[in-house]
């Protein structure tokens, strides 16, 4: 992940103006009725839009600017398109503006209002990679990709319909204009997938002609007098380099889902399948939601940032932002508070790692932040006598709150007491039967029943551990002032809900017992004490009370989130990796059909259940992925089984 430069802006007549590329990002006088010319028209989207072929429908242009061309779209898409179809629009961009430049650019177009203040309440901080806002109560999805656009879109997993081939000229911006972003192009096209740009420059024309799209000149706008427009004649076939983390293509959207486990990583996909309007059926085995992992009574919104770039950090920060704009959305405001989180140096080589976290400048101030003991002091309400980080997108919710808003959607049907015995499919569906005889079936299955899931048959591959924690709770002291933002430590404690703290945890391996340890909200206190020592000390004679849960978690403390798949076929199918870990297979992978899997979310569920919900709908449905291929690969069910053959192992 490399560093994102902002957009260096100057302002001519109120009109921005590239500093990097000395180029203008709209024309003031005309730059609506361009996109409507070169983009909307270029590609039909009037017509297209009216009567879209699927369920969705998917755009993707290669310069975001100031948003001008997104908000044009998704106008015409909310006064054409059926109420039931949702459109996809991807962008990417290299050099974004920052939030304040982007609100001073949008106060051109007034009738874009709403759209432009759904897009700014959302977006993102500069970190590369993907990020995913919806708007219009999810009829309007947009993947904002941040970083160069030939680095982006070699990530990106999607079909798209439409292109806007736009950004500066090609004489100004010619790393943009090259044969590997048109051969991206073609690789995410299909037949019929249409183009249209505002130049008539003969290599591009030519460039896109060598990679399948048909392409004509056809009048310009304005004083333009040309440009192209084109159409991919043929699907791409492009070979992959790892074929075993191929996601099967379905052949359509479901009509019915059944989703095992009622907690943060089932109601979330149930969410999101019930929002593109499928039928959810969820099974949980006990008496309420969010009665295992997920049931703490506070749990926090917690990014610990590597200072250098990993996949568990993308991940992280990605799901950070993804999960605050959800729970805008869903949760009451007295189940969650945006109040900011704060990461202390509660020991020496912590510290070290701030500092080095802090001198490298790689996150932007909007995700995270150094402060003093002073400042830290402020944010918290409370004394502080230790540096940290803070993050102003961080927070508590409660996780039980945060489930049942999830499953408040009229296509979730919830069923309590549901133990799953047996799970198979039969003529096309999926039959799952409880361990009293209740037999239950759809089209397609999540299982998110954590450590649970290796009692399914076709899952007991699955390389799950559990881990106990318990978090401690107690009353507000007397006297204190209450904490305003979350703090951690080598634990975390919340602000006060109705009353009460909660804070802790312990981790505990190869422990099963569920009891209550007063040794171990002794151990709570002692963590508190090296990040907030007054607070300990004044919570130390409270009345304790406490949960216990059990964490589910896997080898490399990444979840599990993807199809599943048939282990004696990777097995026999790619074994030859036991030998050649670069043998050139062509072998397309073997997964049993509609079953998919969202498990091991381990201590930071509330940032990857969500986004691993999108993740899973998006391969259920057939629609743009929320994430680039590598954080997918990082997450795939299959990767255990890969690892172990070329280990020898298995």
């Amino acid at each position: 992940m490399n560093k994102i430069q902002a957009a260096e802006l100057r302002w001519e007549a109120d009109t921005p103006v590239s500093g990097q590329f000395d180029d203008i990002y709209f024309n003031q006088d005309g730059g609506l009725a361009e996109t409507r010319h070169v983009f909307l028209d270029g590609n039909r989207l009037a017509e297209r839009f009216g009567a879209p072929e699927g369920a969705h429908f998917t755009v993707a242009e290669t310069g975001f600017g100031t948003g001008l061309n997104f908000l044009c779209a998704r106008a015409l898409w909310l006064e054409r398109a059926p109420q039931d179809a949702r459109l996809h629009f991807i962008s990417v961009e290299k050099f974004p503006l920052s939030r304040e430049d982007l609100a001073r650019a949008l106060a051109h177009w007034p009738g874009f209002r709403d759209g432009g203040e759904q897009l700014l309440a959302q977006y993102p901080p500069p970190v590369a990679g993907f990020h995913r806002l919806v708007l219009d109560e999810g009829r309007i999805v947009l993947t904002l990709m941040l970083g160069d656009a030939i680095d982006r879109y070699r990530e990106l997993e999607a079909r798209v319909d439409a292109w806007f081939l736009d950004g500066f000229a090609p004489s100004k911006n010619p790393d943009m204009w090259q044969p590997e972003l048109f051969g991206q192009m073609a690789r995410l096209s299909h037949a019929g997938t249409t183009l249209a740009t505002f130049t008539a420059a003969g290599f591009v024309r030519r460039g896109l002609q060598a990679v399948g799209f048909e392409m004509e000149k056809v009048p310009g706008f304005g004083r333009k007098r040309e440009m192209l427009r084109g159409q991919h004649r043929v699907a791409a076939t492009t070979p992959s380099a790892a074929p075993w983390f191929d996601s099967p293509t379905p052949a359509g959207r479901p009509g019915s889902a059944l989703i095992l486990g009622g907690g943060l990583a089932g109601c979330s996909a149930a969410r999101a399948l019930a929002e593109r309007g499928i039928r959810v059926q969820l099974l949980e085995q006990s008496a309420e939601l969010a009665s295992g992992g997920s049931g703490n009574r506070q749990g926090a919104l917690y990014a610990k940032l590597p200072v250098r770039p990993t996949k568990q950090g993308l991940l992280h920060s990605t799901g950070l932002h993804y999960s605050h704009h959800l729970l805008e959305r869903l949760v009451p405001d007295d189940q969650w508070s945006a109040c900011g989180l704060l990461q202390l140096a509660t020991g020496d080589r912590e510290a070290q790692r701030q500092q080095q976290l802090a001198d490298e400048a790689l996150y932007p101030d909007e995700l995270v932040r150094a402060v003093s003991p002073d400042e830290a002091t402020s944010l918290a309400g409370l004394p502080v006598h230790l540096s940290g980080l803070f993050f102003p997108l961080g927070g508590w919710v409660s996780p039980p709150a945060f489930c049942r808003s999830l499953v408040d959607h009229p296509l979730i049907e919830l069923h309590t007491g549901c133990r799953i015995g047996s799970l198979g499919r039969s003529a096309g569906r999926w039959q799952a039967t409880t361990d009293g005889g209740r037999p239950f079936e759809s089209e397609v299955v999540v299982v998110a029943t954590a450590g649970a899931a290796r009692t399914l048959e076709q899952l007991g591959h699955l390389p799950l551990k559990s881990i106990r924690g318990q978090v401690s709770h107690a009353p507000c002291p007397a006297g204190v002032p209450a904490l305003a933002t979350v703090v951690c430590g080598d634990g975390y404690i919340s602000p006060p809900l109705e009353g009460q703290y909660a804070f802790g945890a312990t981790f505990d391996l190869h422990d099963d017992s569920r009891a209550l340890r007063p040794e171990d909200h002794q151990r709570n206190l002692d963590t508190l004490a090296a990040a907030l020592p007054e607070l300990a000390g004044a919570l130390a004679d409270s009345p304790a009370g406490g949960r216990v849960g059990f964490r589910c978690s896997t080898p490399d403390y990444l979840p599990i989130v993807g199809p599943a798949p048939v282990y004696e076929r990777f097995v026999e199918d790619y074994g030859r990796l036991r030998q050649d870990r670069k043998w050139p297979f062509d072998r397309a992978p073997t997964h049993h059909p509609g079953l998919y899997i969202s498990v091991g979310h381990g201590s930071k569920g509330l940032l990857t259940c969500p986004l691993g919900a999108e993740l899973l709908a998006g391969m259920i449905c057939n629609e743009p992925l929320p994430l680039g291929r590598e954080l997918v690969e990082a997450l795939s069910p299959a990767r255990f089984i890969i690892k172990n053959l070329i280990r020898g192992s298995i």
